[in-house]
């Protein structure tokens, strides 16, 4: 048996192929299979037993995730998982600028809470509670009333600037506001920073950052 189980090891340590392995294994098992005494019942018994362990091992072992490049997540590599159209991201950005920023009346704009509860789905929980505590929110809503001029988001452009381990994907944006009243128009633009990441499946902006742009009319702050 001390015999047997070298020999086992010693195959087991030169092949790759799982199917090799247990052919092998087998071939060993077989000797001896027409000597009907107690050494071979013996033996066949623990080879059935050791290969049964096998099996299962392998089974396992083609469940584990293999990381690549970093975390893995919901069976995706990181690599595969940070794949995100520039078309698909550019959407979500102008979707969330839109909501954000948007002032069609001046002397009604939209409130902090509406435009929190509108834009909540385009973040994710830090990133939220972040622009909350920043009162980001209400910006639109002091810039518009104080220069008494509507907001309307034009374009947004995005340029990836890299794919990261932990599945986020950093950009630079440019974001075109028109800024107008009955009587003049004046096209603004804003660049900033922005990381992206998937939540649940769903693509949420996890950063934002920018100096801002300053407005015509405002002695100080702007958009």
């Amino acid at each position: 048996m001390v015999a047997v189980a070298i020999l086992f090891f010693m195959e087991l340590s030169g092949q790759d192929s799982s199917t090799r392995v247990i052919h092998n294994l087998y071939r060993i098992c077989s000797v001896g299979s027409f000597e009907w005494n107690e050494v071979a019942i013996i033996k066949k018994i623990l080879c059935i037993l050791f290969l049964s362990i096998l099996f299962i091992g392998i089974v396992a072992c083609n469940k584990d995730v293999v990381k690549e490049n970093g975390e893995e997540k919901e069976g995706k590599s990181v690599k595969e998982e940070n794949v995100v159209k520039v078309e698909e991201a550019e959407k979500l950005f102008k979707d969330y600028s839109t909501d954000l920023y948007t002032v069609k009346y001046p002397s009604n704009p939209p409130k902090f809470d509406e435009i929190a509860e509108k834009i909540k789905g385009y973040l994710t929980e830090d990133q939220y509670n972040a622009e909350i505590a920043n009162r980001k929110f209400q910006i639109p809503e002091l810039v518009s009333k104080q220069i008494n001029k509507s907001i309307e988001v034009q374009d947004v452009k995005l340029e990836e600037q890299s794919k990261n381990d932990d599945g986020t994907i950093d950009y630079l944006y440019t974001t075109t506001f028109k800024v107008y009243d009955e009587n003049s128009s004046k096209m603004y633009e804003k660049k900033g920073e922005l990381t992206l990441s998937t939540t649940n499946n769903e693509l949420k902006i996890d950063r934002e950052w920018s100096r801002g742009v300053k407005i015509d009319g405002l002695e100080q702050g702007g958009l």
